[in-house]
């Protein structure tokens, strides 16, 4: 069933590219989720979100491509992609488990940067591409949060500790993939505010009407990380385009509702507990053991995505026993690309992101309103990503490269001094 579902599923993708080839990057967004559709073919993983990158890659190569130099957004990027490159290269040579490194390379790397390439050689003005590539994930984030509130108003959760997450293994997945895109879309509103009669065709009641069942959906995932997340990409949001002391005020004691809602919650609580078995204590324990992976494997990691493999191995050299026998990850995107690419790594995405914030500061200092939106983006899935997982995952990653690409055509194509929607 699943595989003839997916035969439709990329005719039907298929033939909406072909015949509106500029709705590509809108399909891609709204497609983001489904690579927890996954199957094998002749015995190679792939999932749905895979395929359909690779079709309508294909799609648009035949089409225009084979014209043009498809590769050339990747230059402005190409000394820190390479030792991006070297440390996964690495990374997957020292590989206990070749097959798992192929696959993340695969799915978090190669797959990403194709749909880097598709948004970033767009043929549309980048303002018409913005509401595209909104728009997509705005339909997204919608169907999660309604998945995710269904969970809570039926009390039917599929993650132990009874927090929504849609389809998500986890709550702290759910608020990761929607934070970024609440940013975008208040970027999106407050463009179509801007553009007058324009925003007729997009109500402002359904966009915040969606906007609404994402924070609701966010509130129920009980991540105070994503929480904060969203708040300090509120605030650089909020400095950047038109500041009112309203906004503020009301965001304020959104917040300070939020926080004595909870301040009594046992989950609250925990929050500062580091003695006892805890969320933070786990978190604790697991960046002290990664800091040990870093200190005795610095310069090349421990093995593209190897880190559950190796964790207990080291855990066990510091605490008897640790609170967590298996952990997924690092809690944190820096020591998670120190780890999985080595120094290199770590070094080439660093150097990536200061020549991506240089470039787009040039439209935030200027109150372009859709460079400030994907500046605050990133701002708020690199906050969060100081206390989880905001990279290592097929939609986050892709995410991810989504907004790099929003942020390089917003650059690219308008000059210095010929930035719209000056404020």
């Amino acid at each position: 069933m699943l595989i003839g579902g997916t035969i439709i599923w990329l005719a039907l993708i298929g033939y909406i590219v072909w015949r509106y080839p500029h709705w590509k990057t809108l399909l891609l967004a709204i497609s983001l989720p489904t690579y927890l559709l996954r199957f094998q073919i002749f015995g190679i993983p792939t999932t749905w979100l895979e395929l359909t990158i690779y079709l309508v890659f294909i799609i648009w190569l035949y089409r225009n491509g084979l014209r043009t130099q498809w590769w050339r957004p990747l230059h402005r990027y190409w000394q820190p992609l390479s030792l991006l490159g070297i440390g996964l290269l690495i990374g997957t040579l020292i590989s206990a488990d070749p097959l798992v490194s192929l696959g993340i390379l695969k799915g978090w790397f190669v797959d990403p940067l194709l749909l880097f390439l598709l948004i970033a050689n767009s043929c549309n003005n980048p303002d018409t591409e913005f509401n595209y590539v909104v728009v997509g994930l705005w339909f997204s984030g919608v169907v999660l949060a309604v998945v995710a509130l269904y969970q809570v108003a039926s009390g039917d959760f599929i993650t132990a500790d009874q927090r929504a997450s849609a389809w998500f293994g986890s709550a702290n997945y759910l608020s990761l993939y929607l934070v970024p895109i609440m940013m975008l879309i208040l970027g999106w509103w407050k463009r179509l505010k801007l553009l007058g009669p324009i925003k007729l065709i997009w109500p402002g009641w359904i966009i915040w009407g969606g906007w609404g069942l994402m924070l609701g959906a966010l509130y129920f995932t009980f991540s105070y990380a994503g929480w904060l997340a969203l708040l300090i990409g509120g605030l650089v949001f909020w400095w950047f385009t038109s500041p009112s002391w309203k906004a503020a005020v009301i965001g304020l004691i959104g917040t300070i509702i939020m926080v004595t809602y909870q301040w009594q919650s046992p989950k609250f609580q925990h929050l500062w507990d580091l003695a006892g078995r805890s969320s933070s204590h786990v978190r604790l324990q697991v960046w002290q053991t990664a800091f040990l992976m870093v200190k005795e494997h610095w310069f090349t990691g421990i093995g593209l995505g190897l880190f559950e493999a190796r964790y207990l191995e080291f855990a066990n050299r510091l605490f008897h026993p640790p609170l967590e026998p298996v952990m997924l990850h690092s809690h944190n995107i820096g020591l998670q690309f120190w780890l999985n690419t080595g120094i290199l790594g770590l070094g080439g995405f660093i150097w990536l992101l200061s020549k991506w914030f240089r470039r787009i500061w040039l439209g935030v200092r200027a109150k372009n309103i859709p460079s400030v939106a994907v500046f605050s983006a990133m701002v708020a899935l690199l906050a969060h990503g100081m206390v989880d997982v905001a990279y290592w995952k097929n939609d986050l990653s892709a995410l991810f490269w989504i907004i790099v690409a929003l942020g390089t055509i917003l650059t690219q194509l308008y000059g210095r001094e010929s930035l719209p929607d000056r404020n």
